[in-house]
C-alpha cells in the first residue's frame, strides 16, 4: 500500500459497488481531468494496493489510491523568514508582511513570498511547486494560503469559486462612509490610462465586496469587508470609487508618511479543509503600522 500523506485514498461505499473507478474519482473525489491527466505522468491509480486501470469495477470496502505526479519547483530558494500561522501535511498559511511581493513579476524578481517558500519547502524536505491559492497585493499584509500537493489545491481552488473559502480584509478608508454596512456591485478592468491600475469599467469583470464598518472617527473609517470575487485591487478600487479611498493608497489616493502603502490587512480565513472535512477559522491582529494610523485619527475630536 502507498502511504506517503499526498496519495488520495478512499474506501468504497455499499452503493459505489459496480461503478468503475473512474465514476469514483471523477464523482464522489471530484478530481479534475485535468490534474487526472497530470497523475497519469508519474502517478497511478491503485486498487487494494495493486496498480490498476480507471476501467476496473469496484466491489464496496475495496481501497481505491490516487498517486500524483507531482512538478518540481523552478523558483529560486531565499532564506527570507516566514510568520507560519497554520500548517499541516497538506497546506500552509502564512501571514506576509506589507512591502512584501506574492510572486516574482517584471519589477520584484527576488525577495517574494515564493522564493521565500521555496527555501521552506526544501528546509522540509518538501520537493515540489509553490502552489499559492490566493494571492494579495505586495503592500498588503495579512493571510495568505499555500497547498503542499495539487489535490489540496485543485480543492482550495473550488472552494474559492463557490465561496467556501471566505477572505476577509480590515481596512482604513478616507472619511466617513454614509451607511453602516453594504454591498459594492462593480465590474473591474484596466485602466486605459495606466498599465498597472484598475478601475470600475462597464466592459469588466464583475466583482463583489461586502462591507461592515466598525468605527467611525471624523476624517476615517474602519471597516472590514469580504471578498466575493478576487479581481486585482478590487477592495482598493471599489472603495476609490465611492469617494472613500483607503488610506495610504500611492494608486488611487496618495501615499502617507505613517504608512508604507495602503492600509489594508487580509485578517481572516474560513475554509473547510481538503483532506479532513473539518472548518477551520484563522485570524491575524492588524500590523502595528495600521493599528499606530488608526490611533492617530482615533484622537482626534
Amino acid at each position: 500500500m502507498l502511504d506517503h500523506p499526498y496519495v488520495l485514498e478512499t474506501i468504497v461505499e455499499a452503493h459505489e459497488e459496480g461503478m468503475m473507478i473512474k465514476d469514483i474519482v471523477y464523482g464522489r473525489l471530484d478530481l479534475s481531468r485535468g490534474l487526472l491527466r497530470r497523475m497519469k505522468r508519474g502517478g497511478g491509480v491503485y486498487l487494494n494496493g495493486h496498480r490498476d486501470f480507471l476501467s476496473r469495477r469496484v466491489k464496496a470496502g475495496d481501497c481505491i489510491q490516487i498517486e500524483f505526479f507531482d512538478e518540481k519547483t523552478t523558483m529560486e530558494p531565499q532564506n527570507i523568514p516566514l510568520t507560519i500561522v497554520y500548517e499541516d501535511d497538506y497546506l500552509l498559511i502564512v501571514n506576509k508582511e506589507a512591502g512584501m511581493a506574492v510572486h516574482p513579476t517584471g519589477a520584484y524578481q527576488e525577495g517574494t513570498l515564493a522564493n521565500a517558500l521555496a527555501h521552506y519547502w526544501r528546509e522540509i524536505g518538501l520537493d515540489t511547486k509553490v502552489r499559492l491559492v490566493h494571492r494579495i497585493d505586495k503592500d498588503t499584509s495579512g493571510l495568505i494560503m499555500v497547498a503542499k500537493e495539487p489535490y489540496t489545491l485543485q480543492r482550495l481552488l473550488k472552494q474559492l469559486k463557490t465561496r467556501q473559502l471566505k477572505r476577509e480584509y480590515l481596512a482604513l478608508v478616507e472619511g466617513q462612509l454614509p451607511n453602516s454596512q453594504g454591498v459594492l456591485s462593480m465590474a473591474i478592468g484596466r485602466s486605459m490610462d495606466h498599465g498597472v491600475k484598475r478601475a470600475v469599467t462597464e466592459g469588466g469583470k464583475e466583482a463583489r465586496t461586502v462591507y461592515e464598518v466598525l468605527s467611525i472617527r471624523p476624517r476615517a473609517t474602519l471597516l472590514r469587508a469580504r471578498l466575493e470575487s478576487g479581481r486585482t485591487h478590487q477592495i482598493r478600487v471599489h472603495f476609490a470609487e465611492l469617494g472613500h479611498p483607503l488610506l495610504g493608497d500611492p494608486l488611487y489616493s496618495q501615499a502617507m508618511p505613517e504608512i508604507a502603502g495602503q492600509a489594508l490587512h487580509a485578517w481572516r480565513l474560513e475554509f473547510i479543509h481538503p483532506r479532513t472535512e473539518q472548518r477551520h477559522v484563522i485570524t491575524v491582529p492588524m500590523p502595528d503600522e495600521m493599528l499606530n494610523l488608526w490611533k492617530m485619527y482615533r484622537e482626534e475630536t
